[in-house]
């Protein structure tokens, strides 16, 4: 979610705070307007309702990559054709919340849980006092005033905020319980098998994993919104240029895309980046997957235009070969991606399940997509 991610990933340090402050920051009260339900989605024998703040927050977060700028096509005579395309996007980022909290729920995690709850007042605190985390210094606002204004800037307000905090806090409960006390850096640093995860594994799974038409290994380049003006027509440009020497194989490509400035790292460029079905969430990063796994080894896919939840950018992906001595060189990302594969697996399938059931209420169905707004 545009702004909204880019805030969850800011604080996702925040789950390495040692200690928090004692302060409680007074919650503010949806409206009746906010608290109202949009849509719903069950699973399993339970229903999860979205409030029309959240479904707010996602609308105007998704709005311009929809509209492309004219507002006044959700007034006019295909207003009912660009709702039901962002309909679509807000349902699965919805489901994206909504899956995690229902499978944590389904491994005996609750997500409103005492210990949650505590965390997600650390998280108001540090947002708002700001602090030290691990060397990494946040400033915090003047007072929790500005910081309700900036939230409203992010189209967020406390209600949604918390939401997006619990929902980061669960995510973080449920890799934990599969993949126990690893992470991406311990695995570069440390053992890769017998971890005190759910999720049990050896090296011969994940070369089994690997060796499987599951994942494919590419280069990949990119450019983003932030890097220039009209990042398409550019990666249009750098994918012809790369084109232009695609027939010398893997290391005249990795060249062009450093030469044309890649914001992919060297080390990125040089292992290869292994993409599998169900490590990257679908609801960001589908058109990149179906792009990786279309393509033939020693082809270039078109550009590819993805929207991260923090910006647009727009891919180019070159499919390499996969060998034994890549496999070696690089065990331990490939079995973090097969931990986050089959991780994966299960949040796609509760969230496709989910957004199955997505139905709307009569709010959503009465609701003038102009008039949505923060005022």
């Amino acid at each position: 979610m545009k702004k909204i991610i880019a805030l969850l990933l800011t604080l996702a340090a925040l789950l390495t705070l040692a200690g928090c402050k004692n302060k409680v920051y007074e919650p503010v009260e949806s409206t009746d307007e906010e608290a109202e339900t949009v849509l719903t989605m069950t699973f399993g024998n339970k229903t999860y309702e979205v409030r029309y703040e959240l479904y707010r927050a996602l609308f105007l977060t998704y709005r311009d990559e929809v509209d492309g700028g004219k507002r006044d096509v959700w007034s006019g005579p295909e207003k009912d054709k660009y709702i039901s395309e962002i309909q679509a996007i807000i349902i699965s980022r919805a489901a994206d919340i909504y899956s995690t909290f229902a499978l944590a729920e389904s491994l005996g995690i609750d997500p409103y849980s005492t210990e949650i709850g505590k965390k997600v007042n650390e998280y108001v605190n540090m947002s708002v006092d700001g602090g030290d985390i691990n060397g990494v210094s946040y400033t915090g606002y003047e007072s929790y005033e500005a910081y309700l204004e900036a939230l409203e800037a992010l189209y967020l307000n406390y209600s949604v905020q918390t939401l997006l905090f619990r929902y980061a806090i669960v995510a973080d409960k449920i890799d934990e319980y599969y993949m126990g006390s690893l992470t991406e850096d311990s695995l570069e640093n440390g053992s890769t098998e017998n971890h005190d995860g759910a999720l049990k594994y050896t090296k011969d799974d994940v070369l089994a994993f690997y060796n499987s038409d599951s994942c494919v290994r590419v280069l990949r380049t990119f450019v983003s919104e932030d890097m220039d003006l009209d990042p398409k027509s550019r990666a249009e440009r750098v994918r012809s240029a790369i084109l232009a020497v695609a027939s010398g194989g893997e290391s005249a490509v990795r060249k062009e895309m450093i030469t044309q400035g890649s914001t992919t790292s060297v080390p990125e460029l040089e292992a290869g980046y292994v993409i599998a079905e169900h490590n990257l969430s679908k609801s960001y990063y589908s058109a990149m997957v179906d792009a990786a796994f279309s393509i033939k080894e020693g082809e270039l896919s078109e550009v590819i235009p993805v929207h991260d939840g923090n910006k647009m950018a727009y891919y180019v992906l070159y499919r390499t070969a996969k060998s034994a001595e890549h496999f070696e060189a690089n065990y331990p990302a490939i079995t973090y991606v097969y931990l986050r594969n089959e991780i994966g697996k299960q949040y796609d399938a509760t969230a496709k399940a989910m957004i199955s059931t997505a139905t709307a209420t009569d709010v959503l169905s009465s609701l003038d997509h102009s008039a949505i707004s923060m005022k």
